[in-house]
């Protein structure tokens, strides 16, 4: 007999029975529910020839559901599993009947897959007693590779929570888990033979002080590996080269071209220091690390990265340029291409195939490695035409705001339509701003719908209904879930002149979130909005059951001579970021080390003229302006700020022309205060300040010969 798919809703009318569609996710190729039900009480787990364990998982649930049966005189129900070529690797067909199921599979696999399935199919009637419904299930996924990147670098998330979220990917039938384990920002794996990795390279000191960090022991490693096989989930490591390596190198300085000693980074972006591929200690180094690592993940696979590669320390290295030479190479991206080459061919032998982010493919790629793409579908064209295989990207760390659920219905992994060399898709979570309190938020119910396309090959009809319970049964568990395409958490102050107060706004993705407020020895809970009527420093954290989601918004507020002052600004700021351009940079608010918190205006590639009226004449001190630097979004300190007074707005006399000695690979973000001092106090009522515009990207930018931009917030006059 055919199968039939399921409808949404009632789907089949007996006389007894309503069966409705049930909560799969993700849809199984083809489902016929039947009349009757198999109770999950005294139950007896067999394991047919070549099927030798492969029900453990299912015994287990059994066990902690008192349904399994203690001997041979209560077994009442059979589970059967049987080993059956024809379901193909990865497949599985379910037969549910009132007294028996049997369950075909061709491996180990499969017969997860179907154990997943049978977990929620269960259901409970009146009495409580658990149930799965008769029904007859034919399956297998549409692609080979389904899996999530999770990034322990920016923020780390211990071993118990691993074991957590690969759980939840178990369930929803994902067999990968892509391990991101180095970055500029922390090294998290211990290497034996390179400790300073760990005690260095772990660890971070924060703006405020503190210290952050934290790794997994080789043990630990391998307690990871071992439960997620267990759920047949495969863990693919990721060790960063040439590459992110910041905390590396301030582990070991002679990695650098500079060997220079530097700092872990605090901070997010593409920073200039990469390993000297030049030197051969280096090589010796990454090679001695991964016969370390390589034995921790069974994996057939190894992530190198390779993206985001600075070539300018390259360029003024010594030791490079005579790699260069050595190796016949034209220009540094051949000298990329040359070193991911050869760590292609170490690993070759080591037994891994090397998969690294698209950037791999400039300047040549061997075509059996994979290539994960992650900058659309140019760079999956030239994957295919250079005959690699290749993994597509749907990055899961942007806001439900801006990646809706709808567009995770739509994505589509395949090329131009076509499937070909594309082994599945990842659905990466980076963690710059995600921790383990706010992942859930991103994650789910996204994640789901990615996982019925991966599935299926696509998102079937009902999928909110079928999900819902999902999402109960997380949030019951303590994760926070995205109910609404909302940010997780968003909040405002704004300057009222009229009352020289400020008032606080903001809102939460959910409804039965809170936002608790904390300013010098006040605090309370955050209702509508808040009128603030002193300076100092204002704390905003939101809250869901009763824990924060994520660190405070920190606001802070200044008092000056200039607060409350008309501006004139010329040309206006771009209507992209400032949220008050017409009193943003007197309204006594300082901008924070985020460009977009709508308190910093923004100009790109003018000079931007800043007038400010006092009002009455003023008795003037100091002068400043607050600037701000993150290079890898093309924001530039400019080169100076002119300051000029004036009693009447007509007579201009110049006070002072501040400057700085940051340089332009100071990545950021950071934040220059350009002062100006008076040596003798000046009587003024208007202020007048040219912002010198930096000029054009340097070469070594993503952004080369594209123009910067300046971001000024407050003028402050003492």
């Amino acid at each position: 007999m055919p199968f039939r798919r399921l409808l949404t809703g009632i789907v089949c009318c007996l006389p007894i029975v309503l069966f409705a569609q049930p909560a799969l996710v993700p849809w199984p190729t083809a489902i016929e529910l039947k009349e009757g039900i198999f109770p999950l009480k005294q139950v007896s787990v067999i394991e047919g020839e070549g099927a030798q364990g492969w029900g453990r998982m299912l015994r287990s649930d059994l066990v902690a559901n008192d349904a399994l049966a203690r001997n041979q005189d209560e077994i009442l129900h059979s589970v059967r599993f049987q080993r059956d070529t024809a379901q193909g690797e990865k497949g599985y067909a379910i037969t549910v009947e009132r007294d028996r199921v049997t369950i075909d599979a061709a491996t180990r696999q499969g017969a997860l897959n179907a154990t997943q399935t049978l977990r929620q199919l269960a259901t409970k009637d009146s009495t409580g007693t658990r149930h799965w419904p008769c029904v007859r299930i034919q399956d297998a996924p549409a692609f080979a590779w389904r899996g999530t990147m999770l990034d322990v670098s920016r923020h780390f998330y211990p071993v118990d929570f691993l074991k957590r979220y690969i759980d939840v990917l178990a369930s929803l039938k994902m067999n990968i888990f892509h391990w991101h384990l180095t970055d500029d920002q922390g090294w998290r794996v211990e290497v034996k033979k390179y400790p300073r990795l760990t005690e260095v390279g772990a660890w971070r000191t924060e703006a405020d002080g503190s210290r952050y960090g934290g790794f997994y022991t080789q043990q630990e490693v391998k307690e990871v590996v071992a439960y997620a096989e267990a759920r047949g989930i495969t863990v693919v490591p990721e060790i960063e080269f040439p590459g992110h390596c910041t905390a590396a190198i301030a582990a070991y300085p002679w990695l650098g071209c500079r060997q220079d000693t530097i700092a872990v980074a605090t901070t997010w972006g593409v920073f200039h220091d990469v390993y000297c591929v030049g030197r051969e200690s280096t090589w010796t180094f990454f090679q001695n690390v991964l016969d370390e690592l390589i034995p921790l993940f069974p994996s057939p696979w190894f992530h190198i990265g390779g993206d985001e590669v600075p070539k300018d320390r390259w360029q003024a290295c010594p030791d490079c340029q005579a790699r260069m030479k050595k190796e016949g190479l034209a220009d540094e991206h051949g000298m990329q291409a040359w070193a991911v080459q050869r760590l292609q061919k170490y690993l070759a032998k080591q037994g891994k195939r090397m998969i690294g982010w698209d950037e791999v493919l400039e300047g040549g790629l061997d075509s059996t490695a994979i290539v994960e793409v992650w900058r659309g579908d140019d760079e999956a064209r030239k994957a295919r035409a250079n005959g690699n295989a290749m993994i597509r990207t749907i990055y899961f760390d942007a806001s439900p705001a801006n990646l809706t659920l709808d567009k995770v219905k739509a994505f589509d992994p395949r090329v131009d339509g076509d499937a070909r060399g594309i082994l599945g898709a990842e659905c990466p979570v980076w963690s710059e701003r995600i921790d383990p309190r706010s992942i859930g938020w991103y994650v789910f119910p996204r994640i789901q719908v990615f996982a019925e396309r991966m599935w299926s090959g696509e998102v079937h009809d009902g999928i909110d209904a079928r999900i819902a319970p999902h999402i109960a049964r997380l949030e019951h568990e303590g994760w926070i879930t995205a109910t609404a395409d909302k940010d997780l958490f968003r909040s405002a102050v704004r300057f009222d002149p009229g009352t020289r107060t400020w008032r606080a706004t903001a809102a939460c993705g959910r409804p039965d979130m809170q936002v608790q407020w904390a300013m010098g020895k006040d605090s309370g809970v955050f209702v509508d909005s808040l009128v603030v009527q002193q300076t100092g420093t204002l704390r905003l954290t939101p809250v869901w059951n009763g824990n924060a989601v994520q660190d405070p918004t920190v606001i802070t507020i200044t008092p000056n001579k200039a607060l409350g002052a008309k501006q004139e600004v010329s040309p206006l700021p771009s209507e992209k970021y400032g949220r008050d351009p017409l009193q943003g940079l007197t309204d006594g608010l300082l901008g924070t080390a985020s460009y977009g918190d709508g308190l910093w205006q923004g100009w790109q590639g003018v000079d931007p003229v800043v007038i400010i009226d006092l009002d009455s004449v003023r008795t003037i001190r100091e002068l400043s302006i607050r600037c701000l630097q993150q290079v890898p979004a093309w924001i530039v300190l400019p080169t100076s700020i002119s300051f000029e007074t004036s009693p009447d707005g007509k007579a201009w006399t110049m006070l002072a022309t501040a400057t700085h000695q940051v340089p332009i690979e100071e990545a950021g973000p950071l934040v220059h205060d350009f002062i100006a001092h008076a040596r003798t106090p000046i009587k003024a009522r208007y202020v007048r300040a040219v912002l010198h515009n930096s000029g054009k990207l340097p070469a070594w930018h993503l952004g080369a010969g594209g123009d910067s931009w300046i971001f000024a917030d407050e003028v402050i006059v003492r």
